[in-house]
């Protein structure tokens, strides 16, 4: 009996041992972070960078072999970048809205985008909200994975507002009226 004792104590003090070990280990005040760590951005969170920008552009009905990237936004104040799907009603008329108002977007850049996978709608989004009609507004499809980094999956469209500084400064999802876009236009 005393052996038995003595083996299940053995076994419950392994399995304490190791469970310590790995609590230890997954400790986040635990000070052996490397630097590989400590450089990952979180692109989703207010004050982010934005992240690079490749996108492939939309002219009329197609894809055309233009590349677009985050250095062809120029030195305007700020970065609207919307996130679609081109079947998406919600999508199509933020757009068409955006296009009724373009004349408040002097100065900010608009970079409607959708995933590249969506490429065979585009044309279907194109005849829906002729957007093309107003080449102010930049239409591609990503090729740089900034959707996957930036898409908070609330709801479509998402608008991510970039200040001057190309820093993340507000989020918007689904509809959006213009006076909520105000502040950022300029």
């Amino acid at each position: 009996m005393q052996r038995k004792l003595l083996i299940i104590l053995c076994l419950m003090g392994s399995v304490f041992f190791a469970f310590a070990q790995k609590k230890k280990k997954s400790n986040p005040t635990n000070n052996t972070t490397t630097a590989a760590d400590t450089t990952k951005v979180d692109y989703k969170e207010l004050g982010a960078p934005m992240p690079p920008l490749k996108m492939r552009m939309i002219s009329g009905t197609k894809v055309s072999g233009n590349v677009m990237t985050s250095k062809d936004l120029g030195q305007k104040n700020y970065v609207l970048v919307m996130m679609y799907n081109p079947t998406c009603g919600h999508c199509q008329e933020e757009t068409v809205l955006l296009k009724k108002n373009i004349h408040l977007f002097n100065k900010t850049s608009i970079v409607l985008m959708s995933d590249s996978l969506m490429k065979e709608y585009v044309d279907f989004f194109e005849n829906t909200t002729r957007v093309s009609e107003i080449p102010s507004i930049k239409v591609g499809l990503d090729y740089a994975g900034f959707i996957n980094r930036t898409f908070i999956y609330k709801a479509l469209p998402q608008i991510n507002v970039y200040s001057p500084d190309r820093k993340l400064v507000k989020i918007f999802t689904g509809d959006v009226p213009i006076d909520s876009l105000k502040p950022y236009i300029e």
